[in-house]
């Protein structure tokens, strides 16, 4: 709720609830679904309108709460249930959004060059796609955040330059809390393709190996990234407010 009204800010959209009633408008959804298991996405638009790239014509904001099967489709459950072990990436053609063009910490739907990345490296028969900034450093993949291992030390790209996804920092506090090493800093492919681990964090598949990165391999799953990977099970287990 704190990053859907930061992003709205940052957007000038107007919420058309606060961020509490918002939550309670989640849980009485899952209430009257009376689903055992949901995949949630609330999402904010501008509203009914005519069809014009002026926000005028879309005075009043719209807000939907989706609650989908924790599985995904097939083609998408296969990809990633056939890989625990690991995923395999490729550095895609398309590159990340600058933030002088767009804040890569607004939290929105406009995921059309990391859709065309996430093509290019399924239609190369990879699992998923490497995102790099103007500058050649690391991003993301289109979905999820990226970390690697090296030496115990894990590191991330900063912030500035990628979504700062919920997952990405409940790791890094779970890291704090562990006393694992962690550091936010500018990653290059070298760094991703000699690191002792590698995996990608989202609140789909919260913590997920990569085994390889353009054709080098990467030892998968390693003991951080496991120990990660179970501390975040064990979170969504136990931790949150019931909606009884």
């Amino acid at each position: 709720m704190d990053r859907l009204d930061r992003s709205a800010r940052a957007l000038r959209l107007a919420l058309p609830e606060t961020r509490d009633r918002i939550a309670q408008i989640v849980k009485e959804t899952i209430r009257r679904s009376k689903a055992e298991d949901v995949y949630i996405r609330v999402i904010v638009s501008r509203g009914e309108g005519y069809p014009l790239l002026d926000p005028r014509a879309a005075p009043r904001p719209t807000l939907a709460v989706l609650l989908h099967e924790p599985d995904p489709p097939a083609a998408t459950a296969a990809t990633y249930k056939a890989k625990g072990a690991g995923l395999r990436l490729k550095t895609a053609g398309v590159r990340k959004v600058p933030p002088e063009c767009l804040e890569p910490r607004v939290k929105s739907l406009n995921y059309l060059n990391h859709i065309l990345a996430r093509i290019e490296a399924i239609e190369a028969g990879f699992d998923e796609a490497i995102l790099l900034d103007l500058r050649g450093f690391v991003a993301e993949a289109p979905g999820e955040n990226i970390f690697v291992v090296k030496g115990g030390v894990l590191k991330t790209p900063r912030v500035h330059q990628v979504l700062d996804g919920i997952t990405r920092r409940t790791v890094l506090d779970i890291a704090a809390r562990t006393g694992i090493p962690a550091d936010e800093t500018d990653l290059t492919l070298y760094d991703l393709y000699t690191a002792d681990e590698a995996f990608l964090t989202s609140s789909f598949n919260r913590v997920h190996p990569v085994a390889e990165a353009d054709g080098r391999a990467i030892p998968a799953p390693g003991p951080i990234t496991e120990k990660l990977r179970r501390e975040i099970l064990e979170m969504a287990r136990t931790q949150g407010e019931p909606v009884d």
